[in-house]
């Protein structure tokens, strides 16, 4: 006799840690509105069920994980599942009143090469197999491994799509991230058979990596892969950062990041039209003497806020970047950037740091993706 059944809608949830960390929070390194969010769990008992794939260190391919079971939504459950996911679950249900799945299988400081299959992989040009292979690689990074441990016990799942918040791991491999990412769903899409299914990934949040600027390019090559992999969208994070975050790698506005998951699905996936979901990009620039135009994808209606706009940079010939004043045009929906210090700019840099969160937003408040008009 089978009982407490629930009929709705399932998602697949995967990446690493910041995917993983639970609403209970990581050592000092709280969730925002956790508390709250708990104390309300029970409301969602016939609403939300989730189930977490546990992690284990065989390297052989599994069918099943059958001593898990499936969570109902309660403060005592709802506080090991995944924050990011739990928000995305809460938004939808509560916009379509129906009950919500969630899989988690996530695990922390993994690399993308580790969800794919050696073949797929085999198939990117420049990739050494037999490094990515490797043995002395612990389970999450070695190629293939956590593909046939976490992701293949789970595509029998009727899923609705997939959510992924992952790159960290892949910081200082952004010329090949794009090209795995866009095969990576591809090789998902094609185990469960359902055609082109929803996948929709998070940007990973600005964070102290060191020198020079290799988070922004992961965050550019995650962009760039978005616009590749048919029906999918980028949720931008660049916003959702204290400042004393810099240091941390796991930011505690999840419920914003679960939220922002649900509008693009919301809109994409559900067809509501009216709830945004697009962030605004860089889309061409012109050169006035001292002065460079701006003007941006997603942002119809204008940008804000009128004053104070913080995150631009302005380069001359010499490639040396220095902060500039950023103004907005209100009557032509554009943003004009210039600096005292160079007269003849050449290019453009917006929040393309490592650690440098922006205020720019279109009237919706979506914050503007981070961007450079050079190549350098």
């Amino acid at each position: 006799t089978l009982s407490d059944i629930l009929i709705g809608e399932l998602w697949i949830c995967s990446g690493q840690s910041n995917m993983e960390m639970r609403m209970m929070g990581n050592t000092a390194q709280p969730i925002d509105n956790s508390l709250e969010t708990l104390l309300n769990a029970g409301n969602y008992r016939d609403r939300i069920r989730f189930i977490t794939v546990p992690r284990i260190k065989d390297v052989q391919r599994r069918a099943d994980f059958k001593k898990e079971k499936w969570k109902v939504s309660t403060p005592e459950t709802t506080i090991d599942c995944s924050a990011t996911a739990y928000f995305f679950a809460k938004q939808i249900t509560e916009t379509l009143n129906l009950p919500v799945g969630l899989v988690i299988n996530s695990w922390g400081g993994s690399r993308i090469e580790s969800w794919m299959t050696e073949e797929t992989l085999s198939s990117i040009q420049g990739i050494d197999i037999e490094t990515a292979k490797s043995s002395k690689l612990d389970v999450r990074n070695r190629l293939g491994c956590l593909y046939d441990i976490m992701l293949w016990p789970v595509k029998n799942y009727t899923a609705r799509g997939f959510l992924w918040y992952q790159g960290e791991s892949n910081v200082g491999k952004e010329k090949t991230y794009v090209e795995r990412l866009r095969i990576m769903a591809e090789l998902w899409r094609k185990e469960w058979g359902k055609g082109e299914l929803p996948f929709y990934l998070v940007e990973i949040a600005p964070y102290d990596y060191g020198e020079g600027i290799s988070g922004a390019l992961l965050r550019e090559a995650q962009f760039q892969a978005s616009s590749l992999i048919p029906n999918s969208g980028m949720v931008c994070t660049n916003d959702l950062v204290y400042a004393y975050e810099k240091s941390q790698i796991h930011p505690c506005q999840k419920e914003e990041v679960g939220k922002r998951l649900a509008y693009l699905a919301l809109n994409k996936t559900y067809q509501y039209g009216s709830i945004a979901c697009e962030y605004p990009s860089y889309w061409n620039m012109s050169i006035q003497s001292d002065t460079v135009e701006l003007t941006f994808h997603h942002a119809d209606e204008g940008l804000s806020p009128w004053k104070d706009i913080k995150g631009f940079e302005i380069a001359g010939a010499d490639k040396v970047f220095y902060p500039a004043v950023a103004v907005l045009v209100p009557e032509k929906k554009t943003i004009r950037v210039h600096s005292d210090k160079v007269k003849h700019p050449v290019a453009v840099r917006y929040c393309f740091h490592n650690f440098q969160p922006g205020n720019l937003k279109n009237h919706r408040g979506m914050p503007v993706i981070p961007f450079r008009t050079d190549h350098w």
